[in-house]
């Protein structure tokens, strides 16, 4: 390696250590409140450790504004003067051969790469004011892999680029052909004795929720952000554990978002989910916590042929039925979902006891079951409250 690339790494190490105490923390767990009652009030939101506060009204805080639809494939880029932004994917996978007997039959992963801007650094020749998060998880039926990187902005070790589309960090990297999402390659490690590959093709549209993409997460509009899924992923590939390979398939989840003003301290979390119904249609739903307000309710549903329909909160219905404790946070873990119109009442449950990623950043992201009028598979997040 030439001796200025090494310099740079170096550097950005040092500031990277410098400023990581402003860095911390997001913690995570579910609220057991109902959807007429209201939250308490609270400290801080989930993001209020990041040193980075909408309330500030920076030049390069940029806002979410129903006039600017989202547009793609620009948008799958980077979107800088917003406070934060995460490209984030989710497999249900299984083991194409389980009669080999190698690894175990089911799967649940996940590959994310985030962004934030960093209030208290001053861009300068070694690194800009982002900051770089990625974090990949793996989830079997026995085993579960866990791992958080950190990269600051503008050193070349992370990064999004839309021509051709790449998003990176260190060696992990989602590699597309052009500027569309698929066909791609994901490759990445967890903890250095797994090495995960996998190829991507999709068969179905990208969706843009609520107004072309406009997605409020309020009843004022006041917590907004720009939000778009990719739900139809197909994928195929390779799980190496500790040089054990086990051949994999299913379907995955790409959801891209950013916003400024979901950096609030009044923001303080969520429960969110992505179900794959077994009838090929798709549904997006969360219920989203802000400070001294009522949980607001909304999602989408979308047909397996690439329609889809915003549901409002008097067509979505979100009831917690059940919950673990994570190192002292209690989340809930089951839950009831209705959708009238759609004749859909399911209850969404975890496929394996004690999916949590617990790092730097903390909270509930893991693999669920479906069952009852629909029967599917899927993804729960829950970054909501500390009970």
């Amino acid at each position: 390696m030439r001796k200025p690339a090494v310099l740079v790494l170096i550097i950005s190490f040092a500031l990277f250590l410098v400023t990581l105490p402003a860095f911390l923390l997001i913690t995570g767990s579910g609220d057991s409140d109902t959807d007429e009652a209201a939250d308490t009030a609270r400290a801080g939101g989930i993001f209020s450790g990041l040193n980075m506060h909408e309330s500030r009204k920076l030049p390069q805080s940029a806002t979410v504004s129903a006039d600017r639809p989202v547009v793609l494939p620009d948008d799958h880029g980077s979107h800088p003067a917003f406070r934060l932004e995460w490209w984030y994917l989710t497999f249900v996978l299984e083991n194409a051969q389980p009669e080999a007997g190698s690894g175990p039959d089911k799967y649940g992963l996940q590959f994310t790469l985030f962004r934030f801007i960093n209030d208290g650094y001053e861009p300068n020749n070694w690194a800009d004011n982002q900051w770089w998060m990625g974090h990949a998880s793996l989830h079997s039926t026995v085993s579960h892999e866990f791992e958080e990187r950190f990269a600051a902005g503008g050193t070349g070790l992370a990064g999004v680029t839309t021509a051709p589309f790449s998003a990176f960090i260190d060696n992990w990297r989602w590699q597309a052909e052009g500027s569309a999402l698929t066909p791609s390659e994901l490759k990445f490690t967890i903890n250095r004795h797994m090495d995960i590959t996998l190829s991507l093709t999709t068969n179905g549209p990208p969706v843009l929720h609520g107004q072309q993409g406009y997605s409020t997460k309020s009843a004022s509009e006041q917590y907004r952000s720009y939000y778009y899924s990719q739900p139809f992923i197909q994928a195929n590939g390779v799980i190496n554990s500790h040089g054990e390979k086990t051949e994999v398939t299913g379907s995955g989840w790409f959801d891209h978002e950013w916003s400024s003003q979901l950096a609030s301290d009044d923001a303080l979390g969520w429960e969110w989910f992505s179900l794959h119904l077994d009838n090929g249609d798709k549904v997006m739903a969360f219920r989203m916590h802000v400070n001294n307000q009522p949980p607001y309710v909304t999602g989408t549903y979308i047909f397996s042929d690439g329609r889809s329909e915003t549901l409002s909160k008097e067509d979505l219905s979100l009831i917690p039925d059940g919950a673990e404790t994570f190192h002292g946070r209690t989340a809930q873990v089951r839950w009831n979902m209705k959708i009238p119109s759609k004749n859909l009442d399911v209850n969404i449950s975890p496929f394996k006891a004690g999916q949590w990623n617990e790092g730097r950043f903390s909270y509930y992201e893991g693999r669920v079951n479906v069952e009852g009028t629909h029967s599917g598979q899927g993804f729960m997040e829950l970054t909501g409250q500390n009970p």
